[in-house]
């Protein structure tokens, strides 16, 4: 800030940036050379990126780090700078890029650049066009135009475009730059784009392209260690520095290099020394001093000056039209004003915000809290009767203290419709919560706003649905409450209390007239929670199939509870499956617990290709979220970690446990879902001792009082690690307790937790078949009920498993020719297995190899490399070969295969793989197509990749999954 603190005496050096500019003189030598690149420099505001662009276009310095290489010596440098206003209008950026040439306004029509093709980009030149989204195709001839004239430069000079403040420049510019560097192989072209970080990328804008260009290097701009902060208070102060008093400066100033040197300028000013003396003022005067200088500012000039500072702080970058009228000036005093506090550097560089909060905090500092308040609501107004958008309004009245008033409560409310159509809950509950101040009795908002803090803080929102039960004034509502608050307590992993809580508010339900439909809504949600028996509940034969009948639309929660009943309790596919396709047809957030329990619904009934694509987006949504919405995603990670599990997608499901634990984080401890996954994919994986570990880690199991899901998911996968580890008749027990607590419970559902199929695999390994026929037929009979695939074939596998003989081979054979068909590829594999397995016992090697070899490839594919290894043993013991199984999906080639994929990674064609082979080209194609089938890829080009790294990425849903 040279004309309020004085003329800076670090002017025209950097400090500790010379990495930076050694790193950005290498990039423009290599574009000299004739290979082009971009640099993107990231960092927040004040940290110097400015400063370091100009030490990089004014090449070796006298100090700091400006000697530490040749900047763009020998290159044409055009260095531009977006403003706030550029975000909106059409080409602004690539104007303050070329406007040093002479190519923008009327005259350029006429300059000798502009020439043949170039002559298309005229439109990008002119000044003062209306803003307008960008389109392709009818932007194409202006870009094809300024590329013409960027390569035209290029070829008679090399050329650095330098862009300042990018994360303002409008979308067409940028749309331009990346259309450029696509096209620049050859080029002796350097782009440098400088952005902060404290601004988000708008939507459309090309930042994510720039960063994965193969070319592109990013250099973010770290705070200044102490040894530069001391060599700037060196420079400073013209004499040694006390390292306590570099260390305090650091501290106060947070390393950020804009601010340390306004802090260390303001204390040479007031005559503190660099010492150990100073060191202990520095502090105490770092924040002071700010303040006093902005006074003394406003001291020296009139008082529309002020007027118009305060303005700006209140509104941030506007409008002058805006800022003029909530200041009470003229338009041109504004741009005065404007133009004073820039020269005095209370401005940042070609933008009219604050250079610092610390300077925005000291001009309303004076206002005091009641002022303030006033301010900030004229301009909630304003900005309203201007059109402005509800949550750009409802960010002044989230500042006033107190109760909202009525036009205040209007506006919060459309703020927070928009930002939850953004997929913003949180902002949108900060929205809500100022409107409840004002209606503390509006009982329906207070259900609105618990189901968006659910969201981020499930805690709050069962803080506000137990609120919202004790307060509803009647039944119905208290109906409501209480289903919103058993299902808000069910994805949290919470139980529900007792105490005039949802068991009080249905035993009242059941006594009353008129209420059956939200009778069943809480009956099944309880249902959900274990609390049956508690509360009486029952599930009516037939309700399910009754209620579809149901005119009204129920809630996206009582869907997605009478979903799960229909699918766990009633053992109704049709219906639960129709109940979760209306949570899901339903406008609303993808990621919300209602919509991942439908998506879980639909796994269940072997509809997993469109369960994964909603849980795709719903993690995809999640993750672009809020950075307060760690518990969506968790939860949207958590539900397609349990779908991917149960089509045999080991690897990633383990990839999205371990995302939701980390998502969750202070909540993960709630969170049993993603743990149990991770258990039973360790278990498959052959590590059944880390899985036993990391069930018994569990702060609190899941108890007969809390989620049935939970529980019975935990005992299940604790069964499976006893018996990975020897321990069969541990493992009985515990799948029997899970069969009595199923009984119990009234769960119906043959292949959630599925304890009938894996206690007959138990019982036939402790050589007690007998014992298992009861079990086979109680949950054949579920299968025949529920009806899918996989429900069908694991029931003639566990009746091949307990059956002797040819009997027992057809069921076997029956049971992998049933799940081919479902998307369960472990089972698939699994009954391969045991169908191997048995033909190999009864001394028929030759039909036994190819099961056993589809068993070991298909269970290696999913990631189950216990299965896997099992399966190559009796295979080699059947005659047949296979090299050992490491982990890595290359072990599935046969010679054969890994010639071909030699030969497919060296780029030759199939033709040519065959003539080197001396094989038929058929041959070479029977050879690709089962490289991808085992690799899980779906053409040549992604071969590559895979074998570099067989690893599936977190997150992605496999080739074959749907």
């Amino acid at each position: 800030m040279s004309g309020l603190l004085g003329p800076s005496r670090t002017c025209g050096a950097v400090f500790g940036r010379d990495g930076e500019i050694r790193t950005l003189s290498g990039r423009a030598a290599a574009a000299r050379a004739g290979q082009s690149g971009i640099v993107v420099l990231t960092g927040p505001l004040g940290i110097g990126k400015s400063s370091l662009i100009r030490a990089f276009l004014d090449g070796p310095g006298d100090g700091g780090s400006g000697g530490t290489g040749g900047g763009v010596r020998g290159m044409t440098a055009l260095h531009g700078v977006c403003g706030a206003d550029t975000a909106t209008t059409p080409y602004d950026g690539v104007q303050a890029l070329l406007r040093p040439l002479g190519l923008v306004g009327e005259s350029a029509a006429r300059h000798p650049l502009l020439r043949g093709a170039a002559r298309r980009a005229l439109p990008a030149l002119m000044p003062g066009a209306h803003p307008r989204p960008f389109a392709f195709d009818a932007d194409y001839p202006v870009l094809q135009g300024l590329y013409s004239l960027i390569a035209h430069l290029a070829a008679h000079h090399p050329l650095a475009l330098v862009l300042d403040d990018a994360h303002l420049c409008d979308e067409h510019t940028l749309r331009w730059l990346d259309f450029l560097l696509r096209r620049a192989d050859g080029l002796p072209l350097l782009l440098v784009l400088a952005r902060s970080t404290e601004t988000e990328p708008a939507d459309g804008t090309p930042w994510a392209e720039f960063a994965a260009h193969p070319s592109c290097t990013t250099v973010p701009l770290r705070p200044l260690s102490q040894a530069a902060v001391g060599e700037m208070a060196r420079r400073t102060f013209g004499c040694p520095v006390a390292p306590s008093f570099a260390a305090r400066v650091a501290d106060a100033c947070g390393g950020n290099p804009g601010n340390a040197s306004r802090l260390l300028t303001e204390l040479r000013r007031a005559g503190v020394r660099p010492d150990h003396e100073g060191a202990r003022q520095a502090t105490e005067l770092g924040g002071r001093l700010v303040a006093l200088s902005i006074r003394a500012l406003f001291d020296r000039k009139p008082g529309w000056v002020e007027a118009v500072a305060t303005a700006m702080a209140v509104l941030g970058e506007d409008l002058p039209d805006h800022v003029a009228a909530l200041a009470g000036v003229a338009t041109a005093q504004v741009e005065d004003a404007v133009r004073v506090l820039r020269q005095a550097e209370v401005l940042a560089p070609g933008r009219t915000d604050f250079a610092g909060d610390e300077i925005r905090a000291a001009v309303l500092e004076p206002l005091g809290p009641g002022r303030l308040a006033r301010l900030r609501a004229r301009a909630a107004l304003l900005l309203s009767d201007a059109g402005r958008p509800a949550e750009e309004v409802a960010g002044h009245l989230l500042a006033i203290p107190g109760a909202p008033r009525p036009w205040m409560v209007s506006l919060l409310q459309d703020a927070a419709v928009a930002a939850e159509g953004r997929g913003v809950p949180g902002t949108a509950a900060r929205y809500l919560r100022r409107v409840l101040d004002s209606t503390p009795g509006d009982d329906t908002l207070r259900l609105r706003l618990a189901g968006l803090v659910a969201q981020t803080d499930p805690d709050a929102a069962i803080a506000l649905l137990r609120d919202a039960l004790d307060r509803a004034p009647d039944l119905r509502t208290r109906a409501s409450a209480a289903v919103q608050y058993t299902a808000t307590c069910l994805a949290a992993g919470r139980g529900v209390p007792g105490g005039h809580g949802p068991r009080e508010v249905l035993a009242e339900l059941r006594s009353a007239t008129g209420l059956r439909e939200p009778a069943l809504a809480l009956e099944s949600a309880l249902l959900l929670m274990g609390s049956a028996d508690r509360t009486g509940a029952t599930t009516p034969p037939g309700r399910t199939d009754r209620t579809d009948r149901t005119p009204e639309p129920l809630p996206a929660h009582t869907n997605a509870v009478r979903a799960l009943v229909a699918a766990l309790y009633d053992s109704s596919r049709e219906a639960a499956t129709t109940h979760a396709r209306r949570v899901l047809d339903v406008p609303g957030p993808d990621a919300s617990w209602p919509v991942l329990a439908s998506c879980t619904v639909l796994a269940l009934a072997d509809e997993t290709a469109e369960a994964l694509a909603t849980l795709n987006e719903a993690v995809a949504r999640a993750e672009a979220q809020d950075p307060d919405t760690g518990w969506t995603y968790a939860l949207a990670h958590s539900a397609r970690a349990l779908v991917l599990y149960g089509t045999g997608a080991i690897p990633e499901s383990m990839a999205d446990a371990r995302a939701a634990l980390a998502a969750a984080g202070r909540t993960a401890g709630h969170l049993i879902l993603p743990r149990v996954v991770l258990a039973a994919a360790l278990s498959d994986r052959g590590e059944a001792a880390r899985a036993e570990d990391l069930v018994a880690g569990i702060v609190t199991p899941p108890s007969p009082a809390g989620p049935v899901i939970d529980q019975q998911l935990y005992l299940m996968v604790r069964a499976r690690a006893r018996r990975a580890l020897g321990d069969r008749e541990g493992a009985l027990r515990l799948l029997l307790a899970v069969g009595r607590a199923q009984r119990e419970a009234g769960l119906a559902n043959p292949v959630f937790a599925p304890w009938w199929a894996e206690a007959c695999h138990t019982l036939a390994a402790l050589r007690r078949p007998q014992e298992a026929r009861a079990h086979a037929e109680y949950g054949g009979e579920l299968a025949e009920r529920w009806g899918t695939a996989h429900a069908l074939g694991i029931a003639a596998l566990a009746r091949g498993a307990i059956t002797p003989g040819r009997a027992g081979i057809e069921l076997l054979a029956e049971a992998a020719d049933t799940l081919a068909a479902s998307p369960t590829r472990t089972e698939h594999a699994r009954a391969d297995f045991e169908l191997g397995r048995r033909l190999l016992a009864h001394g028929d090697q030759a039909k036994a190899r190819p099961h056993l070899r589809a068993a070991a490839d298909l269970a290696h594919i999913c990631g189950a490399l216990s299965l896997a290894r099992s399966a190559r043993r009796l295979l080699i013991a059947a005659g047949g070969r296979m090299p050992e199984l490491t982990g890595s999906r290359e072990d599935l080639l046969t010679g054969a295969e890994r010639k071909v994929v030699g030969l497919v990674l060296n780029g030759a064609s199939n033709r040519e793989i065959a003539q080197s082979l001396c094989v038929t080209l058929r041959t070479v194609e029977t050879h690709l197509t089962s490289v991808y089938r085992k690799l899980g890829v779906s053409r040549r080009a992604a071969l590559a990749t895979t074998l570099r790294a067989p690893a599936v990425v977190a997150a992605r849903t496999p080739a074959w999954s749907g």
